[in-house]
């Protein structure tokens, strides 16, 4: 999970790309008990700020929280923990779509 550009690794910290799979997997928990039947969501937007590094081996907590609904989206706020703090935050919105829509 470093830090990696054209297959090769740049930084042996926690990635930037990490952590927004982190932070997109983070959401779709919060979201998919509360989607009905037909419906599903994707990624709309993505602010992060990534703060800190985090090292290898060391343990990453993305806590998100729902601060807004609305009939087309749903809007979390998170931050990412680490032993010493805030690694990164931002804030990620997910629209609704009909399942199986491509």
């Amino acid at each position: 999970m470093t830090a990696r550009l054209f297959d090769r690794e740049v930084h042996p910290v926690y990635a930037t790309a990490w952590m927004v799979r982190h932070v997109e997997e983070a959401g779709r928990l919060l979201i998919e008990p509360h989607l009905e039947p037909d419906e599903d969501a994707t990624g709309y937007s993505i602010r992060l700020t990534h703060e800190r590094p985090a090292q290898v081996g060391e343990t990453v907590t993305v806590v998100a929280r729902v601060t807004d609904v609305d009939a087309r989206k749903c809007t979390a706020d998170f931050e990412v923990l680490a032993k010493a703090g805030v690694v990164g935050r931002g804030t990620f919105v997910q629209r609704y779509v009909r399942r199986g829509r491509p």
